[in-house]
């Protein structure tokens, strides 16, 4: 059978089309892939406590979250909590499932790192001690952030 260079013509743009969407769509689902892969590379530690001992006790904790993939994510705490010296029970020194952040959520951008400031609870009862604790360095932080790539959500450990 034989074509006309035209039709030809045209069959190859259709081919190319089809070509490059689906390298686009190839290379937007592999990185991804990829950045679910390095999941485990996104980063919280923290960094400070500041104690508001106001009418409502707070904890200000700072954390700084850092995104070394290759996609933007999406973070908030689930949970985190306070302890004097270890992370176990008879020494909490904020009020668990009490932690908050403002925004709920924050977007990192590929290779961006940023601050988060989690508000926790402290008792009143608790207040001297936690005071105590920052003062001589004592306080830690356990607990969890949600972490969102792309519609995929895992969690995170601090």
């Amino acid at each position: 059978m034989v074509r006309s260079p035209r039709t030809q013509r045209v069959l190859l743009a259709v081919l190319a089309g089809c070509l490059a969407v689906s390298a686009a769509a190839f290379a937007s689902t592999a990185g991804a892939q990829l950045a679910w892969q390095d999941r485990d590379a996104i980063d919280f530690s923290v960094d400070g406590y500041d104690l508001d001992d106001g009418d409502d006790p707070t904890l200000r904790i700072r954390v700084t979250a850092s995104n070394p993939t290759a996609v933007e994510t999406t973070v908030r705490v689930d949970s985190l909590v306070a302890f004097d010296r270890v992370a176990a029970d008879g020494n909490e020194l904020t009020v668990p499932r009490s932690a908050t952040m403002s925004p709920r959520s924050v977007t990192l951008a590929p290779g961006e790192s940023t601050t988060l400031v989690v508000v926790a609870d402290v008792p009143a009862d608790r207040l001297d001690r936690t005071r105590e604790a920052i003062a001589a360095g004592r306080v830690t932080a356990s607990g969890s952030f949600s972490v969102e790539i792309r519609d995929r959500r895992f969690s995170a450990d601090v």
